[in-house]
């Protein structure tokens, strides 16, 4: 069934739009979201206060490749003034151990984990994605695609590519 697609935008006002169903952003095992799109999802969604991201389990490697997720309902204006409810999923994929890519980059098989799981979970859901993995976190977009093209493959994927200034 797997769709795929890129598209430029704003994956939280997509999300907030109702374009998604789930959308997913990449975590490190430090509890440390002050990068990236991480801070944005924080401020959004309250990403930053999964259970995962309890500062007990900082530094926790047993994290990697695990999801945290939780589900939101979310209000969305059609253009006429309607409002209609919208349930999101909002996930936090710990695919990377050290917030620092020169000290410890994306860990390609915990990103493949996360990704499978949330294949599982969410089966036929349309899913969005940042450019996981390919900016801070330093991997190489060809093999993340060729990852997410994989395991997501029972889902409707887009990635958003981030057109705004960058946060880093």
């Amino acid at each position: 069934m797997q769709k795929y697609k890129e598209v430029f935008g704003d994956l939280i006002d997509l999300a907030k739009r109702g374009h998604f169903d789930v959308i997913g952003h990449g975590c490190n095992c430090f509890c440390a979201m002050s990068r990236g799109i991480a801070p944005q999802m924080g401020d959004a969604f309250g990403c930053h206060l999964f259970p995962l991201e309890d500062k007990s389990t900082s530094g926790d490697i047993n994290k990697l490749g695990q999801i945290d997720w939780k589900v939101l309902n979310i209000a969305v204006g059609n253009g006429d003034f309607d409002v209609l409810d919208h349930d999101l999923t909002v996930v936090n994929i710990y695919s990377q151990y050290t917030p620092n890519a020169a000290i410890k980059p994306l860990d390609y098989e915990a990103l493949t984990l996360g990704l499978r799981k949330m294949n599982h979970l969410f089966k036929d859901k349309r899913i969005g994605l940042p450019m996981i993995g390919a900016g801070l976190a330093g991997g190489d977009w060809e093999r993340i695609k060729t990852i997410i093209q994989t395991e997501l493959k029972d889902c409707d994927v887009t990635i958003v590519k981030w057109v705004g200034p960058k946060n880093f």
